[in-house]
Formats: C-alpha cells, sequence, structure tokens
C-alpha cells in the first residue's frame, strides 16, 4: 500500500474510531427514548427506545464502510468502476493506472463519508441530551454536495483516461 494510501485509510480508522468513543461516551448519558431520524429542518421527527442498535448503528455502519474500502484498495476491480468488461480491454499498464485512480477515488471518498458518519453519530447523541439542538441542515448539504463532487469528478476522470486507452486498444485492433 502507497503512503498517501495508508494516510487517508488511517484517518478513516481514526474517525470510525472517534464515532465509537463518541457512542460509548453519550451511552450512560443517553435518556430512555432517543432520536433516530432527523427531518429537512435538522430536527429530530422520530425517536425511539435507548438501544444498543440505535445508539451504535453508525458507526456499526461506518466500520463496515472502512472495511470495504480497505477491501477494495486491494480488489479494485470489484468497484466495477470502470466496467470490468472496459478493464479487461486495457493492457497492464492503463489497467494499473485505472486501479490507482480508482483507489484515490475510493480513499478521499472514505474520508468524506467517515467525517460525515462522525458528525451524525455526534449530532445524534447530543441532540438526546438537547432536543433543541439537531443536525445542521447546512452542514449535511455540504457534506452531500462534496461528496457527490468528489465522486463526479474521479467517475469524469478515470473513464476519461480509462476511455482514450479502450479507443487506442480498438485502433489497433482495426489494423
Amino acid at each position: 500500500m502507497k503512503l498517501k494510501y495508508k494516510i487517508y485509510f488511517s484517518i478513516a480508522i481514526l474517525l470510525t474510531v472517534t464515532s465509537w468513543l463518541i457512542a460509548l461516551y453519550f451511552w450512560d448519558k443517553l435518556p430512555s427514548i432517543i432520536p433516530v431520524h432527523f427531518g429537512i429542518s435538522g430536527q429530530a421527527d422520530s425517536w425511539a427506545d435507548k438501544s444498543f442498535w440505535y445508539a451504535f448503528l453508525l458507526p456499526m455502519l461506518q466500520t463496515f464502510m472502512t472495511g470495504l474500502f480497505i477491501f477494495l484498495y486491494y480488489k479494485p476491480q470489484y468497484t466495477n468502476m470502470p466496467s470490468t468488461m472496459w478493464l479487461t480491454m486495457l493492457d497492464k499498464k492503463h489497467r494499473d493506472r485505472a486501479f490507482d485512480l480508482i483507489r484515490s477515488m475510493m480513499a478521499g471518498t472514505i474520508i468524506i463519508v467517515g467525517l460525515l458518519f462522525t458528525y451524525m453519530s455526534y449530532g445524534m447523541n447530543n441532540s438526546a441530551l438537547n432536543t433543541a439542538v439537531g443536525l445542521l441542515p447546512w452542514v449535511m448539504i455540504t457534506f452531500l454536495i462534496i461528496l457527490f463532487s468528489w465522486i463526479g469528478y474521479w467517475y469524469v476522470k478515470i473513464y476519461k483516461e480509462t476511455g482514450l486507452s479502450v479507443k487506442d486498444f480498438n485502433k489497433k485492433e482495426k489494423k
């Protein structure tokens, strides 16, 4: 694993641990009824009895996603982006370049998602103690804009670079 990816995944793991620590810190402080859903205004609009499932759902999902992204680092062909068929048409040099681009996209994505989940974990637990506080809509929207912009940028970049390689491959095949 390249150093830059080790740093990215270390940050993602640190964010995951932070979410677990937040959930553990608030566990004893949570009331018997906790918020489980937030509306567009950022205020809780659905409540449920305090349970391990609701209190630790976000850290569990974040742990799963971090593990999945680390797995996909080693097996980028399973991302299906670009399609596996497309990648089979590339020579080794271009395929390795495509995999490196996919890894860069995934590394940034897991950082953004990690920050989002850590914020939601804190916001959910904090709003259980102080009902006037919720998830700030502008923060959530900003995270989503950044996430979709990031993924869109990398999709275009990956397809542009690998698409040119496939066109070159097709030209060679016709000759």
